[in-house]
């Protein structure tokens, strides 16, 4: 009764963990060739050190029971992912970079072939990093050894430095202005992330980072702006999607 109370429990954990980890790879390991979709080349490579924030997407139906780039079946209900360049399969910690959870998935697919995104998740894995309804969020993804979960770079002394600024080193505007009319590229929980935002939008107009403190967190929001009129804010929101973040809004203050 002991070994069968045992084997219980056993069977019991290993159903917990598989619901959060990815399964074991059954495809076969591919790098692959250059390739072109719509217009644009792509160049598979293989990357240990690969740290990349952007957008992340999902995808399920129509493309649930097809088969991958790497030749599994694709199941929306898997903890998988897509990615244009890295090997396939390899793991990857995504973070949600605006509610903090992170998962480790498998690539095993090629995809998205938007602009502005870095990765394609399954349905399973964008409802337990918590943007299935929304659709889309900001990410990082970084490549991760499957035994560990931890990233190659952290466990290699040769690997390239981490040039991330402190948060003591960001650049606040300070209190945030009332009134006017901005364009809001996005809120984080990380300074860094605010910051590194702010940087790749200089070239749109005057960009500022606010941190404000919402049911006590603290937020950084990164706004383009104030724009005199809604038709300049439109303008410059076009131009911040062009230039990967499809996300951000015009915000009036009044």
């Amino acid at each position: 009764m002991l070994l069968l109370a045992g084997c219980a429990e056993t069977e019991f954990a290993a159903a917990i963990v598989k619901d959060i980890s990815p399964d074991q790879p059954v495809g076969t390991y591919k790098v692959g060739n250059p390739y072109q979709i719509n217009g644009v080349w792509y160049y598979p490579a293989e990357d240990p050190y690969y740290d990349e924030e952007g957008i992340a997407s999902w995808y399920g139906d129509p493309f649930h029971g097809r088969q991958t780039a790497n030749g599994e079946i694709y199941d929306m209900n898997d903890l998988t992912a897509a990615h244009k360049t890295l090997p396939m399969p390899v793991y990857v910690r995504v973070t949600n970079l605006e509610n903090g959870r992170s998962l480790v998935l498998r690539v095993n697919d090629r995809g998205p072939f938007v602009s502005g995104r870095i990765i394609d998740v399954s349905r399973r894995a964008a409802q337990l990093l918590g943007f299935q309804q929304q659709g889309t969020t900001r990410v990082r993804v970084q490549v991760v050894d499957p035994d560990t979960g931890i990233e190659y770079a952290a466990q290699d002394p040769n690997a390239p430095a981490d040039t991330t600024p402190d948060q003591a080193e960001v650049a606040l505007t300070g209190t945030e202005t009332l009134g006017g009319i901005f364009v809001q590229a996005g809120a984080f929980g990380d300074a860094n992330n605010a910051q590194k935002v702010s940087d790749s939008l200089v070239a749109v107009g005057a960009v500022q980072i606010y941190r404000v403190v919402v049911g006590d967190v603290p937020l950084y929001r990164v706004r383009l702006g104030p724009y005199a009129t809604v038709v300049e804010a439109e303008a410059a929101r076009t131009m911040a999607a062009s230039r990967g973040y499809p996300e951000a809004v015009v915000v009036i203050d009044e």
